[in-house]
Parts: C-alpha cells; structure tokens; sequence
C-alpha cells in the first residue's frame, strides 16, 4: 500500500473532532498558515531580543 493510501485510511478511522487537529498541522508542514497578531507581536519581540544579543546558547540550556 503507498502512503497517500494508508494516509487516506487513518483520516478514514479518524473522529470528525480530531479532524480539526489534523487539518491544522498539514497546514503547518506546508506552509500555509499565518500566525495571529499575537504570535507576531511575539515573534517581532524575540528577533529584537536576539539582535541584543538577550538569548541563551542551546549548548549552555543542554548542559543544565
């Protein structure tokens, strides 16, 4: 069976209250969802905190 197949048969088993869930990540993973104003207040706050130099190395968080 390909995957498109098997894809088709797990939305198939799938109730229609997660179907929402599922929708939402495909637009993720392609690309086409635009974040809320709210995500982008956010995002705006992180890129200046980051050009200040406020941030902290993954190596220094990992080690902890």
């Amino acid at each position: 069976m390909n995957i498109r197949k098997e894809v088709d048969k797990a939305l198939d088993g799938l109730p229609e209250d997660a179907l929402e869930g599922v929708l939402e990540y495909i637009q993720f993973i392609s690309g086409s969802v635009e974040p809320s104003e709210g995500e982008r207040v956010a995002i705006k706050r992180g890129r200046e905190e980051f050009s200040r130099g406020e941030f902290v190395d993954w190596e220094d968080v990992k080690e902890k």
